[in-house]
């Protein structure tokens, strides 16, 4: 079995007649490394907090994305950096992923992913040509920004913890 696929979806019912529609279009590996962008980019954020915030009960507190998103809102960033509401829409971006089946990641769809990037790279480098390019980027960025303030924080307050 060289493809494998998804059981197929109801196209439609008429007359108590049942249309299936076969499901073909999902990128599986684009689908995979977003989700894993998703992934890493929550992690680094709560490193972020717990380091930023070390006294709070992380543990207990079960923040979702879009709480440690409310919280990252608060705190002053250099607008050049300033990646929160990029992560929102990313976030926005998986959410619609986990209620529609055949929802497409698009260049169109990154847009507020790609003003981020042009915001934060500037005329260094031009900006990646494919959606799975520039979500690369934009998680390397994120994630660079985070570990840079994870690391001052720990230094600064000599945090120890596992």
């Amino acid at each position: 079995m060289d493809k494998l696929g998804l059981p197929p979806l109801v196209s439609n019912i008429r007359d108590g007649d049942v249309t299936w529609k076969k499901i073909e279009s999902i990128d599986y590996e684009l689908l995979g490394y977003f989700l894993s962008c998703h992934l890493i980019i929550e992690y680094y954020m709560d490193e972020y907090l717990q380091t930023r915030y070390p006294t709070l009960d992380w543990e207990n507190s079960k923040q979702t994305f879009a709480q440690k998103i409310a919280l990252l809102s608060k705190e002053k960033y250099p607008e050049k950096y300033n990646s929160i509401p990029a992560i929102k829409y990313l976030n926005g971006l998986r959410n619609k992923i986990s209620h529609k089946i055949e929802f497409k990641i698009t260049d169109e769809g990154l847009i507020p992913i790609s003003q981020y990037l042009e915001k934060c790279c500037g005329n260094d480098k031009p900006l990646p040509d494919t959606p799975k390019e520039k979500l690369s980027l934009f998680t390397s960025m994120v994630c660079v920004w985070f570990a840079a303030k994870i690391s001052s924080y720990a230094t600064h307050s000599k945090i120890t913890r596992k």
